[in-house]
């Protein structure tokens, strides 16, 4: 076992996970398709989600939905610690108590903006302390540790949730906001349907494409050819677990011919439309 690196798994719906890297590199752009909570331990880094730039220190708490396309960016040497939490809706199914919904925090906000609880907030709400009592049940193993775990994640969403209601909600100065960014992003999400080209974006917004360009993966970490490409395939991968064939969501989501979708798709998800398709179809049987 690589003393670095503890990781616990409760079926499909819910892994914990801790771990020190010598030496990072950072992260490509992805998503999660689980519900994610990051408890930053050290490290000198930048996380950047939906647009938003999110420079950590040591305790943040840093959250993410399954539609939040996000990265990591490291400035030096230093060794990156975290310890982080993913869970499914189903593993708290029938926790819910009428008039709480334990979502709430990371569904009910505008995506990449309020994904960071800071380090003072995660102490003086006892979050970090329920963090480390799932890393004690998780080391554990047992049915009870199992238990425990599931009964401290309520607690822990309880806590993200006060916090966020008391403190973050309706603010917008956590992140880094940029008008013109959130303008640009605003408009890709909303035309995700249609060709979308730089100069297009020059046109609308007035801007040199190329300053964009420069301005875009600045204040987001990502290039705008980058994002557009992932957002769409995100929205297919929505419509084709509804159940709408490939090509038609192929034509919904920007894409003139199958095959460039074909070949986006299978580079991001890893399977084609149709193969995905049929998986998701099965889990939902």
């Amino acid at each position: 076992m690589n003393p670095d690196r503890f990781y616990y798994e409760i079926g499909p719906a819910f892994s914990f996970y801790h771990s020190v890297t010598a030496n990072p590199e950072g992260f490509d752009i992805h998503m999660h398709r689980s519900y994610e909570m990051l408890y930053f331990v050290s490290g000198d880094a930048t996380y950047h989600i939906e647009g938003q730039t999110y420079r950590m220190e040591p305790g943040d708490l840093v959250f993410t939905n399954t539609r939040e396309l996000h990265k990591i960016i490291f400035y030096s040497d230093e060794p990156y610690e975290r310890k982080f939490i993913q869970f499914k809706p189903e593993f708290i199914l029938g926790l819910q108590i009428d008039g709480f919904n334990p979502l709430a925090v990371f569904e009910n906000r505008k995506p990449g903006h309020n994904n960071k609880i800071n380090a003072e907030d995660v102490r003086a709400y006892k979050i970090d302390s329920y963090i480390e009592a799932m890393h004690r049940y998780a080391k554990g193993g047992t049915p009870i540790d199992n238990a425990m775990i599931k009964a401290t994640l309520i607690q822990m969403l309880a806590a993200v949730n006060q916090v966020f209601h008391d403190k973050y909600r309706g603010d917008e100065t956590l992140g880094v906001p940029n008008a013109k960014i959130n303008a640009i992003l605003a408009y890709i999400n909303e035309n995700l349907n249609q060709r979308i080209t730089l100069d297009e974006l020059e046109m609308a917004f007035f801007i040199n494409k190329y300053h964009l360009c420069h301005i875009f993966r600045q204040n987001t970490g990502f290039s705008i050819l980058e994002y557009i490409s992932y957002k769409r395939i995100m929205k297919a991968k929505e419509m084709l677990a509804e159940g709408q064939s490939a090509t038609e969501v192929a034509a919904q989501v920007g894409y003139s011919d199958y095959s460039t979708f074909f070949r986006a798709f299978k580079n991001i998800v890893g399977v084609s439309p149709n193969k995905y398709k049929k998986k998701t179809r099965e889990r939902g049987q």
